[in-house]
């Protein structure tokens, strides 16, 4: 894929996201005028148990497909492709089972407060269409389909929510908490079996009930499995450190806090993005052992994440409490936490490509390990600065897991994979090079 196709691409994959927020900002204005701020962080906690749950059903498949896919269809081997969506079905409906059965001991039992076990039942009734947008979007990524992949999750399942409380707004009806997550609930199963429709036969779904003639689940289960972890970290940080957050802070505080931590998230998707759409392109190369190819890619993927991510954290500390005041002027105190939220963000984008590189080379229970360790320092951290200095606390504990896990990851990817994929390795390949 040449620069130019890249960076539109990008642009265009950006676009779709923001258009997301801006519907989620919209939504969030009226939460805010409709709904006291202790119940927008609890329909926060919500959201994030549900991303999480899901997580954890579909066992780090989604993520696998994302390298493990691009390469059966390079190789135009689609009875491999057949065999990986059956692992994935076998595996995802077993761990489902365990994950909403253990839920439901919780939520019975454990000693929740009202906001949380209210998070996360309706996490539970979300999490399984939730799993099938994520191994439909893997799908239809890996296939180069990228507005398949991107758009109903990023514009349609917001634009339901936005369209209920637009109307509930207008005909000034008596919100509540469980109504916005009834909608939640109820939009991102349609969004799902729409999703999974319009892909067809190329997607997961027709695969349910299909066996194949390659037992791949056994082969896979160890990688993907690890991948759930590196998928927390790399995708689902922003609800990670909302349900983190919501054990020390207070519910009002839980929205301030997933106000900035979305904002971050929102603009670490550039990243995120500009590594997944170039994926299918990098394991061409890496599959033909170009390793100038590999390289080239890679330091083109980075400069676009870098100099967007710097661009963020600059704006963020010069407008951010303007910004922040459209949400309502209670969230104006997440001001430097939200900065702090882009330089975390940016040694994200300064990491580059290392997990993936990992990944392809069937190291990902290596870069597990940095995920482990990097949550253990975010818990460890949180646990020690966030009673204390509250939001900010909680940011500077974002700040040390994220640096912790990108040093880490470089280390890992020179070790196992023999290269890293990190702005800094690939500048001095270059200058090497020349």
């Amino acid at each position: 894929m040449p620069l130019w196709r890249m960076i539109l691409t990008a642009i265009n994959l950006v676009g779709f996201r923001l258009g997301g927020a801006a519907i989620g900002l919209v939504s969030q204005i009226v939460l805010a005028r409709m709904l006291p701020q202790h119940d927008v962080g609890v329909i926060f906690m919500a959201m994030s148990a549900a991303a999480l749950i899901s997580l954890v059903m579909t066992v780090g498949y989604p993520s696998l497909a994302m390298t493990c896919l691009p390469r059966y269809y390079a190789l135009g081997r689609d009875s491999l492709v057949a065999a990986y969506h059956s692992a994935t079905w076998h595996d995802t409906i077993i761990a489902s089972v365990v994950v909403l059965a253990v839920l439901a001991i919780v939520i019975a039992f454990g000693p929740l407060d009202d906001g949380m076990r209210t998070a996360l039942i309706f996490g539970c009734l979300t999490a399984p269409a939730s799993s099938l947008i994520r191994m439909t979007s893997a799908a239809a990524n890996s296939q180069r389909r990228f507005t398949l992949s991107y758009v109903p999750d990023f514009l349609f399942r917001p634009g339901l929510i936005m369209a209920f409380l637009m109307s509930a707004w207008l005909i000034n009806f008596n919100l509540s908490v469980n109504n916005v997550l009834w909608v939640l609930v109820l939009g991102t199963a349609g969004v799902a079996i729409g999703q999974a429709l319009l892909l067809g036969k190329d997607g997961p779904l027709p695969f349910i009930a299909r066996r194949s003639r390659h037992a791949l689940a056994p082969l896979l289960r160890g990688r993907a499995v690890s991948l759930v972890l590196v998928a927390g970290v790399m995708a689902s940080f922003a609800d990670i450190v909302t349900l983190i957050g919501g054990l020390f802070l207070p519910s009002r505080e839980v929205a301030a806090l997933g106000i900035a931590v979305r904002l971050a998230a929102l603009a670490g998707f550039v990243t995120q993005a500009t590594q997944q759409f170039i994926l299918p392109d990098l394991a061409a190369a890496i599959a033909k052992g170009t390793r100038r190819e590999v390289e080239t890619i890679l330091l083109r993927i980075n400069l676009i994440a870098t100099v967007a991510i710097f661009a963020c954290v600059l704006g963020a500390a010069a407008i951010g409490p303007w910004g922040l005041r459209i949400f309502g002027a209670e969230y104006a105190s997440a001001h430097w936490p939200l900065v702090l939220f882009l330089v975390s963000q940016f040694f994200r984008a300064a990491g580059g490509m290392n997990q993936h590189l990992l990944s392809f080379e069937g190291f990902q229970g290596r870069s597990a390990t940095s995920c482990i360790f990097a949550l253990a320092a975010l818990m460890a951290a949180a646990t020690l600065l966030t009673p204390r200095y509250g939001l900010m606390g909680m940011a500077i504990a974002v700040v040390i897991a994220d640096a912790l896990w990108a040093g880490i990851l470089g280390l890992q990817a020179q070790r196992y994979a023999g290269y890293r994929g990190d702005i800094f390795a690939i500048l001095g390949f270059n200058r090497r090079a020349q």
